[in-house]
């Protein structure tokens, strides 16, 4: 049996998970304070808080480090994931990994102090156990009709929800009785971001960059696909700086630019309410996430065995209907509320350690990293 210590680590919270082998032993969710991991403070300081949590949170479980045999971990952007699948952090890749840790500054991500933990919960063991990454956010799979814009200095930039997308494309294929690698899915996440991918027999040849400066649907505080004359107007009207459109982008766009809420629910409390300006909005990101899974079903030539719906916001069953109303002729529609990272990176590494699947291989960065940083 294979013990495997998840670590997910968000910006106020650190998701950590149990597997042995390929079932949940025990989940919970360590929630930080903003004052905890704010802005300011330095990884190091950040990084003796997380790793001080775990160490208790094992205590309440009952296991110690040296029960854990592997640690399945999320290293997002760290690094380019090439086609995906999941890496042995080790060598080349660890190396790459490193560089993005700079323990007296604030992380860029929570995601950078992850491998520096890994490293401070195996101190004084006489064996270290291995750590696996699976489906950074990165990886490019795109067909490379869909990587051209309208202009050389814009190539697509890929940055969307691969984990999250193929645990629940993998969980409709099972319940159809066939393999993810046979089938063609559309998988539509939509929480924070919304990333929209066709799935064609297990690898993702087309899905918009959710990163909140690229486009696709707009998401609670997130402006998706915007018409470039207007912005490139508002960018040289004097008004704003660069920082200013950046956040207006990514942080106050979407729902909270409409609606000045970034909830789903306070948005569907004012329908309720009466607030047709509330319904109207409301009715645009359902139509703007439908649309862009049409445009996934163009890409797999009309030929889908699924349309799957996940991330926070299809929480929502009006949203989830909504969708539904305009999409589900195109395939059987299938809806996962949530995310099931912690699950995709468990069962990632488990299918390595057991030899069901060989680790990926890791080819460099491939001017990966200097895209993500601008």
């Amino acid at each position: 049996m294979y013990r495997i210590l998840v670590l997910n680590f968000g910006g106020t919270s650190s998701k950590v998970s149990i597997y042995e082998d390929s079932k949940c032993r025990c989940n919970h969710t360590i929630i930080q304070e903003n004052e905890e991991v704010g802005a300011t403070y330095p990884s190091k300081d950040q990084l003796a808080l997380r790793k001080r949590q775990i160490l208790e949170w094992l205590d309440q479980v009952g296991l110690q480090v040296n029960d854990i045999d592997a640690y399945a971990v999320r290293l997002g952007a760290a690094f380019y994931g090439g086609d995906g699948g999941t890496f042995l952090v080790e060598g080349a890749l660890r190396q790459q990994v490193d560089s993005l840790y700079s323990p007296d500054s604030p992380p860029i991500h929570a995601t950078r102090l992850t491998m520096a933990l890994v490293d401070e919960l195996q101190e004084g063991l006489a064996q270290k156990r291995p750590s696996y990454a699976t489906d950074p956010s990165s990886i490019n799979q795109l067909l490379p009709e869909a990587q051209v814009t309208g202009h050389p200095l814009f190539p697509r930039r890929v940055a969307f929800h691969p984990l999250n997308q193929r645990a629940v494309a993998r969980k409709a294929a099972a319940v159809m009785g066939k393999e993810y690698e046979d089938i063609n899915v559309i998988v539509a996440h939509a929480g924070g971001g919304v990333s929209v991918g066709a799935h064609e027999k297990g690898r993702i040849i087309d899905v918009n960059d959710s990163s909140g400066d690229g486009n696709g649907p707009f998401s609670p505080t997130r402006c998706g696909s915007l018409p470039t004359g207007q912005l490139m107007h508002l960018c040289f009207n004097g008004k704003y700086t660069e920082k200013d459109i950046y956040s207006m982008l990514k942080y106050q766009g979407g729902l909270k630019a409409h609606l000045d809420t970034d909830d789903l629910r306070n948005v569907e409390q004012m329908i309720a309410d009466g607030n047709d300006h509330a319904k109207l909005v409301f009715d645009a990101l359902a139509y703007q996430i439908s649309r862009e899974i049409g445009a996934c079903y163009a890409t797999l030539r009309g030929k889908a065995d699924a349309v799957v719906m996940t991330g926070g916001m299809s929480k929502s069953s009006q949203l989830v209907n909504l969708v539904a109303s305009r999409v589900a002729g195109f395939a059987p529609f299938f809806c996962y509320p949530g995310e099931f990272e912690n699950e995709a990176l468990a069962l990632g590494a488990y299918r390595v350690l057991s030899g069901r699947e060989k680790p990926a291989v890791y080819q460099g960065e491939c001017g990966h990293m200097q895209a993500i940083q601008l």
